[in-house]
């Protein structure tokens, strides 16, 4: 068989000649496959290092002194301090994101028990959150920011959407009240980035795909009044790693 006119089938006359032939092509398949496997690799890898990642911890340092009486809501070991519902958001100059080809996301926040929840949420602008009351009170959603305010009363059983149009970062949320009960509030941050998280209970986030560069990272617990601010690089192709130590003292 030659291959000057590419590769010929041979004419076989007996089984044990098929099984070659069929062998042969499957063997020359394989070695196209392995050639051709490094250079979809190497695309992927060329787009990855485009950017980076940021992963971390937030942590509650106690302080003997300025006790918090809310913590363990909020806080799953005393002995790690690992801190759910802490909101982290990156920051810089122009790093405005605006995606018109992704859809809306809507989320809901309910009123039961006499409490939002969940109590903290994060979204990008022009997102909708879908407040509920299920509750056998009524109960209402107000804010008065300065972007956009509202005050509606929701009877038992009811529901109202809320579309927030502008972005308004970590440093400005929406606080949401109830106006029959003080004690019920609710904090909406509202990004027009994706580069946001709001920790779980293991107090982890992590924040991928983002532009490499200098950039703030912010980080706020509005139920607790902490807030923390520190300056990190993101390196492209690389993992950026930190751990958030919030305490009384940040308040």
């Amino acid at each position: 068989m030659t291959l000057t006119q590419g590769p010929q089938i041979p004419t076989v006359q007996h089984q044990g000649g098929a099984i070659i032939a069929r062998c042969a092509w499957q063997v020359l398949a394989l070695v196209v496959i392995c050639h051709a496997a490094p250079l979809a690799q190497t695309q992927a890898v060329a787009q990855d290092e485009k950017s980076g990642v940021v992963e971390g911890t937030i942590v509650y340092v106690a302080n003997p002194q300025k006790p918090w009486r809310l913590g363990r809501y909020y806080i799953r070991n005393a002995k790690t301090g690992e801190l759910a519902e802490a909101v982290v958001a990156l920051s810089r100059r122009g790093l405005k994101n605006p995606d018109t080809a992704r859809k809306p996301v809507s989320i809901t926040v309910d009123q039961k028990d006499f409490q939002f929840v969940p109590e903290t949420v994060a979204i990008r602008a022009g997102d909708q959150i879908k407040f509920l009351n299920s509750d056998n009170h009524p109960h209402n959603v107000k804010t008065s920011h300065p972007d956009h305010a509202f005050n509606f009363t929701m009877p038992v059983g009811s529901s109202h959407v809320e579309t927030f149009k502008t972005g308004s970062g970590i440093l400005q949320p929406y606080v949401i009240d109830c106006v029959f009960h003080s004690a019920m509030r609710a904090w909406v941050f509202v990004f027009d980035h994706p580069w946001f998280q709001v920790t779980g209970k293991d107090g982890r986030f992590r924040l991928q795909n983002v532009p490499a560069g200098e950039y703030r990272l912010d980080t706020v617990h509005s139920a607790g009044q902490l807030r923390a601010r520190q300056s990190i690089v993101v390196v492209a192709g690389q993992t950026t790693t930190v751990v958030v130590k919030l305490d009384p003292s940040n308040r």
